[in-house]
This record gives structure tokens, sequence and C-alpha cells, in this order.
């Protein structure tokens, strides 16, 4: 699906439904089903992550079997000024990086598709990277919005 944001409509990159894989276990593995967002042909499907004025930080997984999320966010961040992102990238880690102590969920139902979809990631690995990744969440945090204690709700 485009992604429409106001006056701006950004179309999707084509996916390819025969380059679906099965897991073992019959899950979805997505991670091979969109075309080459490298391709000048999908340049009107990038984000125009230049025109972010806040600062980014990127999560990602690097056994991630729903799409290439590091390849996605190295694109992103190469139309970004360097001091306006970062790149936290977790080999061994899926799709799903949650808060610590989340348990991996490298296979779920979602809604929308015929069979569970497979997110990826290896027990250990994973658990490293949400661990590190909250200290850094937060830190990234405090320094560009303020601690949390000093915070009115």
């Amino acid at each position: 699906n485009p992604l429409v944001y106001k006056d701006l409509r950004i179309p999707p990159i084509p996916y390819y439904t025969e380059r679906m894989i099965f897991t073992e276990l019959g899950a979805l593995d997505n991670s091979a089903i969109f075309a080459d967002p490298r391709d000048p042909a999908y340049s009107a499907s990038a984000i125009p992550t230049e025109k972010i004025r806040g600062k980014v930080l990127f999560v990602v997984g690097e056994a991630d079997r729903s799409f290439n999320s590091k390849l996605f966010a190295e694109l992103a961040m190469a139309r970004m000024p360097p001091e306006s992102c970062r790149l936290l990238s977790y080999p061994g880690a899926g799709h799903l990086i949650e808060p610590p102590g989340s348990p991996l969920c490298s296979i779920s139902s979602i809604r929308g598709t015929p069979r569970p979809v497979a997110w990826g990631g290896e027990a250990q690995a994973h658990a490293k990277a949400q661990d590190h990744s909250w200290q850094e969440i937060v830190q990234f945090l405090e320094l560009h919005l303020g601690p949390a204690a000093t915070m009115k709700l």
C-alpha cells in the first residue's frame, strides 16, 4: 500500500509473492519478497528522510525475517545529515526488538496473512539486543527530550 501523509503520497515498493518462503514450521518468511529498494526505478518510494527535522534512532535486527531492515535503515540514513541519525544494528536479533525481558517472538499470526509470519531472531542474541537497545533508547530520548525525572505529565 502507498504511504499517505497530507499532500504527500509515497508509492509502495513492489513485492513478489513467488519469493515467499515457508519455514519448516509453515510460517511465511517475507525477507526476500520486496524489489531492491536501491533500484532507481523505485526512488519515488523512498520516504523523504532528508526532510526530518528531529533526531532519529534506527534499531534493527540483522536476523529479521520480515524484511531487510538494516538495508532500509542504511538507505534512509544515507539521505540524512550524519548528525541527525544513529543506527543500532544487532546480529542475531529479529524484527520485533522489544523492551528487556520480553520473550522472543520469532513467529506470530497477524491479520490479513493466510499463515503466521516469521520475524526471525535467535533467543540469546535477541535478548542481548533488547537489553542493550533499551538502554540506548532511553539515553537517546533523554539526550534529545530531557531527563524523564524533569518531565511534567
